[in-house]
């Protein structure tokens, strides 16, 4: 009873994914086209203006390029947002703003101007040359910057509510919030970091993303670190369900956006991940959907499943690894292969339960030859060798019989060897 117990629990395979953050950026940059540095993530916002001299660099990722971003008060990024004015004001009072950034000298440095006019107000989030972050007005973190470090800051601005900034997923510095239409509100063009008396040290940038609400802590988390901005699907849930011969695959979607769709992919005990086919997504949705995709005519055995899911623009993403072990319907013998065979050969057989088993070789005149197998086994596939050329006498060429035992059931195959 307990091990139908066990195979009952796992025969109905079930895993669960979930996810709090929508990933509904309203602007979205990566840097990662040296011939148009300033371009957006298809579908999230428009181009960035790089002002000034720009110079594209390696990322922290291999796929994740990035830009420097030089000294001076003729060097920096203007972001049309195309965010509304909300928050009960005439201009932008929520938002959230990430930057994946790295300095590499001890100086000021500079992360954003909300004054659209370049070089007439001071800069609204700095970094200190011994490392902290923030303002003199708002406070500095206890946070050091290192050099040559990349670093994923989020700020979150929810003007008369709160504002805070995160370091990596870890809050830093919650602010004291200013008053709607002030400090941090923003107006239609954000400037990156510009500056009215060059504390705008040189800076390296791989990654630009905002959004029209606040983040929650727990958003921030689920974003994560620098180079790990998930993309914009949400799955709901993903769950295997085996079947006689087949497996049944099932996910839901709760948003989605650019979601080209989604390539299954299958892991066996003896092979790698291979690609089974491809399920079309619906591409920008706040729907949830529901997709399925049957694995059909599989044999007895433990297999993995994934997702990799796949925006329009080529970027993609997998979901994590489901596992599923199917158990055999039948008790069943093989026939060997190869067959004819010299000196080897594979026996495989399936147990539907857990059994006590022989598996013995016998020549023409019954003759016991050698026993491969004396043992209690549990359900599932087995592959057991016969090898002529490790008996302590040799074998002539000739038909041999194989004969499987478990409990009261017996089943037989004939073999040739051929020298």
């Amino acid at each position: 009873m307990k091990n139908l117990l066990q195979r009952s629990v796992l025969l109905i395979a079930l895993f669960m994914l979930s996810s709090s953050l929508s990933y509904s950026q309203k602007g979205l940059w990566k840097f990662d086209n040296p011939a148009n540095l300033g371009a957006a993530e298809s579908g999230f916002g428009s181009a960035l203006e790089l002002i000034g001299t720009h110079t594209a660099i390696a990322g922290p990722t291999v796929s994740n390029g990035a830009v420097t971003d030089p000294v001076g008060l003729g060097n920096y990024l203007k972001m049309t947002h195309g965010i509304a004015p909300n928050g009960g004001g005439t201009k932008v009072n929520r938002y959230s703003l990430l930057v994946d950034f790295r300095i590499t000298a001890s100086a000021w440095h500079n992360f954003i101007q909300v004054d659209e006019t370049p070089g007439t107000s001071d800069g609204d989030l700095f970094i200190k040359p011994t490392g902290e972050i923030g303002t003199s007005g708002a406070g500095y973190s206890t946070f050091l910057t290192a050099l040559n470090t990349w670093y994923r800051l989020v700020i979150t601005v929810d003007n008369g509510v709160a504002n805070k900034s995160y370091i990596d997923g870890q809050l830093i510095k919650d602010w004291s919030p200013y008053l709607i239409d002030t400090r941090y509100a923003l107006n239609p063009s954000l400037l990156i970091f510009a500056d009215d008396d060059n504390d705008d040290g040189d800076i390296d940038v791989a990654e630009v993303a905002i959004w029209d609400y606040p983040l929650s802590a727990a958003d921030v988390a689920a974003i994560g670190t620098v180079g790990t901005l998930p993309l914009p699907v949400e799955l709901a849930s993903f769950s295997a369900i085996p079947a006689k011969g087949s497996v049944i695959l099932n996910w839901e979607t709760a948003t989605e956006k650019n979601n080209s769709g989604f390539l299954v992919e299958r892991k066996s005990e003896t092979e790698n991940w291979k690609s089974l086919g491809f399920i079309s997504g619906f591409g920008t949705s706040t729907e949830k959907h529901s997709y399925s995709f049957t694995d059909q005519t599989i044999g007895s055995g433990k297999y993995s499943y994934r997702l990799k899911q796949m925006d329009h623009n080529g970027s993609f993403e997998y979901s994590q690894t489901i596992e599923v072990l199917l158990t055999p319907s039948e008790f069943k013998m093989y026939n060997n292969y190869p067959n004819p065979f010299n000196p080897s050969t594979i026996i495989a057989y399936e147990l539907p339960t857990d059994a006590f088993v022989t598996l013995k070789v016998y020549n023409t005149t019954g003759e016991l030859v050698v026993e491969l197998v004396n043992e209690y086994q549990v359900t599932g596939k087995y592959n057991k060798s016969f090898n002529t050329s490790s008996q302590s006498y040799s074998l002539p060429s000739g038909i041999y019989f194989a004969e499987l035992r478990a409990n009261e059931k017996v089943q037989r195959i004939k073999m040739m060897l051929v020298k």
